[in-house]
């Protein structure tokens, strides 16, 4: 699947998870979002079938994702830096504001530590 066909699956998805994050008209809790997207990624990457994907359209879906984070939270931002800010004190504590679950919590912990790990992989 190409990052056209992406775009138009999971665009509405995307929108929808935008506007459950919205405080008021154009301003959206930018910590809710980063749950949301780092929910999406997770599920996709445990099970992307579920998603109706293979594990070939991931690097697509990854790439929309981070268009769609860039929007959001700016162009500095990435689904990497989503996970990464989770590692923080404040990323910590954006969670419990939000009440994310202890399951949700450790979901998404588990998922920073992955990445953090494959980055540190070296290139072969």
């Amino acid at each position: 699947m190409n990052i056209e066909m992406i775009r138009e699956r999971f665009g509405p998805a995307i929108e929808e998870i935008t506007e459950q994050c919205e405080v008021t008209e154009g301003f959206v809790d930018k910590d809710l979002f980063r749950v949301y997207l780092a929910t999406v990624w997770g599920n996709a990457v445990l099970d992307p079938g579920q998603s109706g994907l293979s594990e070939s359209d991931l690097p697509a879906l990854h790439d929309f994702l981070n268009e769609e984070v860039a929007k959001l939270l700016g162009h500095d931002e990435t689904v990497t830096s989503i996970y990464e800010y989770f590692e923080t004190k404040a990323g910590e504590e954006a969670m419990e504001r939000l009440s994310v679950g202890a399951r949700h919590r450790e979901f998404i912990t588990y998922f920073a530590r992955l990445m953090r790990a494959s980055a540190d992989l070296p290139l072969s």
